[in-house]
């Protein structure tokens, strides 16, 4: 989106388009990690016989030996079903909610948006947020996906197109492809896939970049920390107040493995909740103050963004986030365990059930 489209907007709705980028901002999730050890082929991988025009059928021998070599469960999957309509659990009935539409907020764990001309590229989605919004009750249910949770994630192939299912942390999903669209794509179906087909209308990536700019933009966001970060970041004293600056905003939104606590994602995830809570309250005060805040804001992040929104869905989005009554952050309930080299999420399956029909579905009730 141009700056002309920007203005086109109303001065509320860029104020709203801003608090929706900074949740992204949970871009916060952002570790850079070495992919899972069974990901760690070469890069730039291609088939025998690339820089020649291959032919499709080549192409289609190529990946499926790539599908043979990863082991790959290779069921087909069809990305675009629409969800289950109608279900039982527990004995009751239940519909899909048609009043709902729903947003997947990526934070990818790289600086630039830029392509990568292989089948894989080096970016993780660290950070994923659903906001669910039901437009009949005019409320926004907000679900945080841990980056770690160890699911059937689709895996694209020479060609671009799926090959197979791997079972790895969601987060890999990001990595197949080019790191544009396709990427994101990719990440939207291993996310649907994994809360049971639930539709997913449109998603919006932010770059780890943002975090810095906006969070000097207010002036800093103020937080305590209740973490250890020693040897990590001194000036994040554990129990001490502190307004975060460009210099350590990303250590404390970012760090995980080096910290002594827990080297797991879930505080993490918890740290990237109050900045977030903090942030919304600095951008709103800003807003308040400059009637010029909400375009800088938008320029000087918009190059870190990659959306499949058109202008008047931003609009929407912007419109609901505004009217409806936002929940708290709420994320599905596991068990984070360390794997063969990595930390590995898996998930409460009967919890995770649970969370679903309460948030897509509605009971039928007998007539």
């Amino acid at each position: 989106m141009n700056r002309e489209k920007l203005h086109a907007l109303s001065k509320r709705k860029k104020i709203l388009l801003v608090v929706l980028i900074a949740a992204v901002l949970i871009a916060l999730c952002l570790g850079a990690y070495a992919l899972l050890s069974r990901l760690e082929l070469e890069h730039d991988a291609a088939p025998e016989g690339a820089g020649e025009a291959l032919s499709r059928e080549e192409l289609e021998a190529a990946d499926a030996a790539l599908a043979e070599e990863l082991e790959l469960d290779t069921t087909p999957l069809d990305v675009d079903s629409e969800s289950i309509v109608t279900l039982f659990y527990n004995g009751q009935q239940y519909r899909y909610n048609d009043e709902l539409s729903v947003l997947l907020i990526i934070g990818i764990d790289d600086y630039d948006i830029e392509a990568e001309y292989a089948y894989r590229n080096h970016t993780q989605s660290d950070f994923l947020l659903l906001a669910v919004f039901d437009n009949a009750e005019k409320t926004c249910r907000l679900i945080q996906v841990n980056r770690d949770t160890m699911t059937d994630v689709p895996v694209l192939g020479y060609q671009g197109t799926y090959i197979g299912l791997a079972n790895e942390q969601i987060a890999l999903a990001y990595t197949y492809g080019k790191g544009l669209e396709d990427s994101c794509e990719n990440t939207v179906h291993a996310v649907s896939r994994f809360l049971y087909d639930i539709p997913i209308d449109n998603y919006f990536t932010l770059t780890m970049s943002a975090v810095p700019v906006l969070n000097d933009l207010v002036g800093g966001v103020t937080v305590t920390v209740e973490d250890d970060f020693t040897g990590v970041d001194d000036s994040l004293q554990k129990g001490s107040t502190v307004t975060l600056t460009a210099e350590n905003v990303e250590n404390f939104v970012r760090s995980r493995m080096s910290m002594k606590d827990d080297p797991t994602n879930l505080n993490r995830m918890r740290r990237q909740r109050t900045y977030m809570t903090a942030l919304f309250s600095a951008l709103s005060d800003a807003a308040a103050k400059s009637s010029s805040f909400a375009v800088d804001a938008y320029d000087a992040v918009s190059e870190y963004m990659l959306t499949d929104c058109t202008v008047d869905q931003l609009n929407v989005y912007a419109d609901q986030f505004n009217g409806y009554t936002l929940s708290e952050i709420v994320t599905p309930e596991g068990e984070a365990v360390k794997g063969e080299k990595y930390v590995e999420f898996y998930i409460d399956e009967a919890a995770l059930q649970q969370l679903v029909i309460d948030t897509f579905y509605v009971p039928v009730e007998e007539e």
